[in-house]
Parts: C-alpha cells; structure tokens; sequence
C-alpha cells in the first residue's frame, strides 16, 4: 500500500493525514477484493524498514495502528474472514501487542483470511522459518515453510505494489517465486475497486507456466 507520504504532499497536508487516508481505503479495496472471491489477502502495512523513519512519523503509524486495528478486524469478520498478523509484533508497545492477541482469538475456522505485515521483513522472515525449522530437526521445504508466518495461507497468485515503484521491497520473498507482478502509478489512498477489478481481469489473461516452459 505504497504513496500515502506522496499523497499527502500532493495535496499539502502533513504525511499522518495521508496514513490516515490509506487507512481508510483498506476496507473498500479488502471487500471488493473478497467479494471478487479472493481468499486471502496480505496487507503490507509497517515494514521493519518504517521503524527508521522520523520518530514522530513512526509513533503516528503505530498510534494509527492502535485506533484501526480493531474496528478493521469487525469488518473484516463481518465478511466472513479472519485476520492474521505477519512479522515481530514484539516490537510494539503491551497496549498494541494485546490488541492483536486479542483478534488473532476471533474468527478461528474460517478459511477466508486478511493478513495484516506489521513490523514485517521477507528476509527476517526467511531466517526465522530456517531456524526454527533447524531447531525441529527437519530442514525441508516443507518443514520450512510451516514456519512461515504464511503457513495455513493459500500460494500467492499475484503481488499489485501502488504508488509507481517497481520492486518488491521485501515482501513475502520466498512466496513471491511464481506470483504474477503488478505495479500501478496510482497512490494507495487513490485506488479504487475499478481499479482493482481492472487488475483481476488482466491477471485472468496471463498464463502461468511455473517454470515449467
């Protein structure tokens, strides 16, 4: 969800308001995106690389975290989806860290899942799965990849990055091998469910050969 920094100096307002905007166009793009049949979607949402921005910023994003979480997580449930957190949520303050316990105890059984990355890192989690994988004994892809924080996840069929950058900034590496890649020039606070459905519709017209051809 990459351009609300961008957006806000767009349109000459400090960078927390446009959090505050991005915020507010997950829940739109996350229902369009359910009720398309998606079952699972992965929000990047504080990368572990964000914590080296300006303290003020930092301690905005987290308070912006603090007051959504929850109310998102009704929604989300109210669509018959759970929530799932990914990355080392240690590193938030006992007030936000009990939130999350507190969600990750609702929707249990339900298979359609919205996958919020807090305090996340492709590579940290990499050599977190390796190494828990190592000390069961059992270093396998399989054993591995139960260690994700993506294990129980359906694959990752296709990654869409706003905001006009085209990488992948340490997102879900390891599930990234195959996915299909979608970049658009739109900041996150502008994207929309047409624009959305619009990249539903291409990826529906590409042909994924996993390597195989």
């Amino acid at each position: 969800m990459d351009g609300n920094r961008r957006w806000a100096t767009k349109h000459l307002l400090p960078r927390v308001a446009g959090h505050a905007v991005g915020v507010k166009n997950i829940k739109p793009i996350v229902k369009a995106a359910i009720d398309y049949g998606v079952q699972s979607v992965t929000l990047y949402a504080f990368s572990s690389e964000n914590k080296g921005r300006a303290k003020d910023e930092v301690e905005s994003l987290i308070d912006l975290i603090r007051k959504h979480l929850l109310p998102l997580s009704k929604e989300v449930l109210a669509l018959s989806a759970r929530v799932n957190f990914f990355g080392d949520i240690s590193y938030f303050p006992d007030d936000v860290q009990q939130i999350i316990d507190g969600i990750y105890k609702e929707g249990e059984g339900l298979t359609k899942s919205v996958n919020i990355a807090l305090n996340y890192s492709g590579r940290a989690e990499i050599i977190r799965a390796a190494r828990l994988a190592a000390e069961d004994g059992e270093l396998s892809e399989s054993s591995f990849e139960r260690h994700l924080y993506t294990a129980g996840t359906p694959e990752l069929d296709m990654i869409i990055r706003t905001g006009g950058e085209k990488r992948l900034s340490n997102f879900l590496l390891y599930q990234a091998a195959y996915s299909e890649l979608f970049f658009t020039d739109t900041l996150w606070p502008d994207f929309d469910k047409a624009e959305l459905i619009g990249l539903f519709d291409e990826y529906s017209h590409r042909t994924r050969r996993f390597g195989t051809s």
